[in-house]
């Protein structure tokens, strides 16, 4: 019986044992799934994301609810106040840019940023945006500060006077895309979190 006994706790013990820690991935093997994962985000051709933000300027804020459908370069960006207080709509074709306010006038100007910092006294590069909130840099632009993450995506970078900072990640359709994420510009910080994805690859 004792004999049971000890061999009934070795079992244990061993089952108990921690794994030893796997060798972190060496810069050769992240920078070959960096590749692999940057070409295969920048084959989404469009996608829509529905989400929170957060978002502060200097010491004011607040939090709205989110969806963005991109198209290629089109876009069209939902944003919807808490307690009814209504939906922004941020619209850009290549007929130009337009912003709705929840009191139904509708506004234009040579660009979102104009139209974002006149009406919402905020703004975000919504062009090179497209690209960041997939985890990827945008290609037409000089990146400074890439870090990857150990599963060797996207973890920070600082592009186009933004600083990009990717928390968490989450499967979509075969592929890697963030779920939580923070830009920040000067006293702009937005803190993003994305419950839903739907793709369009190329």
């Amino acid at each position: 019986m004792r004999t049971l006994l000890l061999v009934f706790a070795a079992c244990l013990l061993a089952a108990c044992a921690t794994a030893p820690p796997q060798p972190a991935p060496s810069a050769e093997v992240l920078a070959a799934t960096w590749a692999g994962q940057r070409a295969a985000l920048l084959r989404i051709d469009g996608f829509t994301l529905k989400g929170r933000a957060a978002i502060r300027r200097g010491s004011g804020g607040g939090s709205v609810g989110v969806r963005w459908v991109q198209a290629g370069s089109a876009a069209d960006l939902w944003l919807m106040a808490p307690l009814g207080q209504g939906t922004f709509h941020l619209s850009s074709t290549k007929l130009g840019v337009a912003l709705s306010t929840p009191d139904g006038q509708r506004h234009t100007a040579p660009d979102l940023e104009t139209l974002m910092q006149t009406h919402l006294k905020w703004s975000l590069p919504i062009d090179g945006a497209r690209f960041w909130v997939r985890g990827v840099p945008d290609p037409r632009v000089p990146v400074a500060n890439l870090q990857l993450d150990a599963g060797g995506r996207l973890a920070a970078l600082d592009q186009a006077g933004w600083q990009l900072r990717v928390q968490e990640y989450q499967p979509v359709q075969g592929l890697s895309l963030p779920k939580r994420l923070t830009l920040t510009a000067g006293e702009v910080n937005i803190r993003l979190v994305i419950d839903h994805w739907d793709l369009t690859l190329k």
